[in-house]
C-alpha cells in the first residue's frame, strides 16, 4: 500500500534522514507552510523506531511564529511517535522566540560541538 504524500511547502522544506534520524528545516517558513511541513515530518516519523530525532533548523531564514509551530508540532508528532525530538544549530533567535512562547523545554538544544 502506497504512503499518502503530503503537499509539497512553496517557502520552506522538512526532510527526514533515516540513517541519522534529522528532519532540517530551511528557507523561509510562512503561516501557509506550517501544516505541509508537519504533514510530511509526520508521515516520515510515523515508519521510524522509538528514539531521538533531530530538527536541524541551521537554514531557516528569518525565524517567526511558523517556525514555532512547526516546532511545538513536531515534538507534539515526535511524542505521539515514541520520539525525542532534539534541536540542533538553533540561532538565538529561534531560541528566544521559543522562550517568549513558554516553548523552551518542548524541544532539548543540541550543545554545539
Amino acid at each position: 500500500m502506497a504512503k499518502p504524500l503530503a503537499p509539497q511547502p512553496d517557502a520552506a522544506s522538512a526532510q527526514l534522514e533515516h540513517p541519522r534520524r534529522t528532519i532540517r528545516l530551511r528557507g523561509s517558513v510562512e503561516r501557509a507552510d506550517v501544516a505541509s511541513v508537519c504533514a510530511r515530518a509526520s508521515a516520515d516519523l510515523a515508519g521510524c523506531p522509538a528514539g531521538d530525532v533531530s530538527c536541524d533548523v541551521e537554514g531557516v531564514e528569518d525565524p517567526a511564529l511558523p517556525v514555532v509551530e512547526v516546532l511545538a508540532r513536531l515534538a507534539l508528532i515526535g511524542r505521539r511517535n515514541r520520539h525525542r525530538m532534539r534541536l540542533e544549530h538553533a540561532s538565538p533567535a529561534i531560541l528566544e522566540l521559543l522562550r517568549l512562547c513558554g516553548l523552551a523545554d518542548v524541544l532539548t538544544e543540541d550543545a554545539p560541538d
